[in-house]
C-alpha cells in the first residue's frame, strides 16, 4: 500500500463517514431511523475497497512526477550490458513501510475484536442457566428457535446480549438478585437481538480495522453504538413503563460496557441523553422512504467517488545514452621508431587538408613493412591487432547507434499516440469534474436543509431535555421520600414487635387468616432484622438523593 493510496482512502472514507453522520443527525428524529442510516454508511465503507477495484479508474494527474531514482551501475565488461542495483532493499521502500504500518494497525484492532469474542464465548459456555421465573417469563412465549440463551455469570458487571439470533443474554449476580427489574432489562436485550444490532457492531469494527487511520470512522463507530442503545430503549418502552425503565438505567449507570457485546448499562456521559430520548414523544409513523432515499443518496455519491484516484504526471522521456564499448585488454603499444639523423631527413612540404574519405581497406603486413622499414615483425603484428580492435569497436558503436535510433522512433510513436488521445482524456476528465461538481452541489443543498432541520431539532431537543430532566428529578425525589418513609415505617414496626401484646395480636390475626406457621420467635427475629434493613434502605435513599443533586 503506497502513501498515495492511503491518502485516497482517507479522503474517500472521510467524505462517506462525514455525510452519514450529518444525515443521521439532521434528516430524522427517530433513533431507529438514525441507526438505519448509520448502518448503511458502515456497509458503504465496507464495500468501498471493492468498488474501487471494480469500477474503471478515473486518474487525476495532480501529483508531480517522481524524480529520477539513483541507480548504481557496475562497470561494463565484454560479456554484455552492465547490471543495475537498487538503491535500497525492497523491505525498506516507502510502499513496504506504509503497508506494514497499515497491517499493524488492522491486526491490533482485529486481534482485540477476536479476543473479545472469544471471552464472551467462554463466559457464556461456563455460565449457569437462569431458573428464576421472573427472568424466564419474558421469553416463555417465544418459539424454541427464537428463544435466546439466558445465562448467569459472575464475570460480567451488568446485563448484556451478543451473538447471532437467537443469541445469548448474560446477567450478573447483582442484577439477577433484583427480579423487579427483569421486565425492563429483558425488553432491552430482546430488542437488541431482534434488531440484529450485534452483527452491525461487528461490521463497524471491521470497518474500523480497515480505516483505523481515519478519526471520522472512529467517531462513526462511537455514534453507531450510542444510537443503537437509544433505538433499543425506544423499542423496550413500548412494553415497559418509562419511569421504571429510567430508574433501571440509573441503577446500571456505573456498569462498564464489555467489548464485543451490546450492554444496557449507560455511562454518565450518555445517561442524560438516553433519559431525554425516553421522555421525548417521537413521531409514531416511521418513514422508511426517507431512510432509503438517504442511503441511496450516500451510495450515489460514494460510487463515483470511489472511481477517482490520484496519480503522478508523466515525466519527460530522457534521451537514451549510447552504450559504451566493451573494455578489452589493450594491445601493447608499438615501440617508437629510432630518430633519423637530422641531416638525412629532408623537410617535407606541408600537405593541404584532405577531404574525408571512407575507411581504407585493411592493409597487409607487407605494406607496413614496405612503408616502415625500421619496424620489426613483432611491431607490425601488434599494430595489426590494434587495428582489428579499432574495427571491432567501430562495429559495436554502429550497433549502439542503430539501437538508439529504434528507441527514439518508439518514443516518438508513443508521444504521437498520447497526443492523438489527448482530447479523449481531457473530455473524460471534464465529465468526471462536472459529475463531481453536481454531486457536491447536491450534497451542499442537502447539508443546508439538514442544518436548518437540525437547528430546529436542537432547539426542540433542548426544551425537551430540560423538561425531561425536571420530570426525572421530581420522580427520583419522590422515590427518595418513599424510601425514607419506608425506612421509618420499618423502624416503627420493629418497635411495635418488641411488645408481647402486639406480637400476640399479630399471631392471632395470622391464625384467623389461616396462617398458623407464624410464631413469637419469628416475630422477634423480624424485629431484630428490621432496623438493619431500614438503615440499608436509608443508605440507598441517600445515594439516590446524591444522584438527584448531581443532575441539578
Amino acid at each position: 500500500m503506497t502513501w498515495i493510496l492511503l491518502i485516497s482512502l482517507l479522503v474517500k472514507s472521510s467524505l462517506v463517514a462525514g455525510a452519514g453522520l450529518i444525515c443521521s443527525r439532521y434528516m430524522t428524529r427517530r433513533p431507529v431511523e438514525r441507526v438505519d442510516i448509520l448502518r448503511g454508511t458502515v456497509c458503504l465503507l465496507l464495500a468501498l475497497p471493492a468498488i474501487m477495484n471494480m469500477l474503471p479508474p478515473l486518474e487525476l494527474a495532480l501529483l508531480p512526477p517522481l524524480p529520477a531514482e539513483p541507480v548504481v551501475t557496475l562497470p561494463v565488461t565484454g560479456d554484455g550490458p552492465a547490471p543495475q542495483l537498487d538503491p535500497y532493499p525492497w523491505w525498506m521502500s516507502p510502499a513496504s513501510i506504509t503497508g506494514g504500518l497499515w497491517l499493524l494497525g488492522a491486526a491490533l484492532i482485529g486481534g482485540r475484536l477476536a479476543v473479545g469474542l472469544n471471552t464472551l464465548e467462554r463466559w457464556t459456555r461456563k455460565g449457569e442457566p437462569v431458573t428464576d421465573p421472573a427472568w424466564l417469563a419474558p421469553i416463555e412465549d417465544l418459539s424454541p428457535a427464537d428463544r435466546p440463551g439466558l445465562v448467569a455469570s459472575d464475570r460480567v458487571s451488568g446485563p448484556l446480549s451478543w451473538g447471532v439470533a437467537p443469541g445469548a443474554i448474560l446477567l450478573d449476580p447483582a442484577t439477577l438478585a433484583e427480579p423487579q427489574t427483569a421486565p425492563a432489562i429483558m425488553a432491552h436485550e430482546l430488542a437488541h437481538l431482534r434488531r440484529h444490532d450485534w452483527i452491525f457492531l461487528i461490521l463497524s469494527r471491521l470497518v474500523l480495522a480497515i480505516f483505523w487511520f481515519n478519526p471520522l470512522v472512529w467517531r462513526l463507530h462511537a455514534v453507531l453504538a450510542e444510537r443503537t442503545e437509544e433505538a433499543a430503549d425506544a423499542a423496550a418502552v413500548d412494553s415497559v413503563d418509562r419511569t421504571l425503565y429510567a430508574r433501571t438505567l440509573v441503577r446500571l449507570a456505573a456498569s462498564p460496557v464489555p467489548h464485543g457485546a451490546t450492554a444496557m448499562a449507560a455511562d454518565a456521559k450518555t445517561l442524560k441523553t438516553r433519559i431525554a430520548c425516553l421522555m421525548t414523544d417521537t413521531p409514531e409513523r416511521r418513514r422508511p422512504l426517507t431512510v432509503g432515499l438517504t442511503v441511496a443518496a450516500l451510495a450515489i455519491v460514494a460510487t463515483p467517488l470511489a472511481a477517482f484516484g490520484l496519480s503522478r504526471q508523466v515525466a519527460p522521456v530522457p534521451p537514451v545514452p549510447p552504450t559504451p564499448p566493451a573494455i578489452t585488454s589493450a594491445p601493447p603499444a608499438p615501440p617508437a621508431p629510432p630518430a633519423a639523423p637530422a641531416e638525412a631527413a629532408p623537410p617535407a612540404p606541408e600537405a593541404p587538408p584532405a577531404p574525408p574519405t571512407p575507411a581504407a581497406p585493411p592493409a597487409s603486413p607487407w605494406t607496413y613493412a614496405f612503408s616502415h622499414r625500421w619496424l620489426s615483425d613483432a611491431d607490425i603484428k601488434a599494430i595489426e591487432e590494434a587495428r582489428q580492435g579499432a574495427e571491432h569497436a567501430r562495429a559495436q558503436a554502429e550497433l549502439v547507434r542503430l539501437s538508439a535510433e529504434d528507441t527514439r522512433r518508439i518514443a516518438e510513436d508513443a508521444r504521437r499516440e498520447v497526443e492523438a488521445h489527448r482530447g479523449e482524456i481531457e473530455a473524460a476528465a471534464r465529465i468526471a469534474s462536472e459529475q463531481a461538481r453536481l454531486s457536491a452541489e447536491d450534497a451542499r443543498r442537502i447539508g443546508e436543509e439538514a442544518r436548518r432541520a437540525g437547528e430546529e431539532a436542537r432547539r426542540d431537543g433542548e426544551r425537551i431535555r430540560i423538561q425531561a430532566m425536571k420530570v426525572a428529578r421530581v420522580e427520583m425525589t419522590k422515590g427518595v421520600g418513599q424510601m425514607r418513609a419506608g425506612a421509618r415505617q420499618m423502624r416503627e414496626e420493629a418497635i411495635r414487635l418488641r411488645d408481647p401484646a402486639y406480637r400476640a395480636k399479630q399471631i392471632a390475626d395470622n391464625r384467623a387468616r389461616g396462617n398458623r406457621e407464624v410464631t413469637d420467635e419469628e416475630l422477634l427475629d423480624v424485629a431484630r432484622k428490621l432496623p438493619a434493613q431500614a438503615d440499608d434502605l436509608e443508605r440507598q435513599a441517600e445515594k439516590l438523593a446524591e444522584k438527584v443533586r448531581d443532575m441539578s
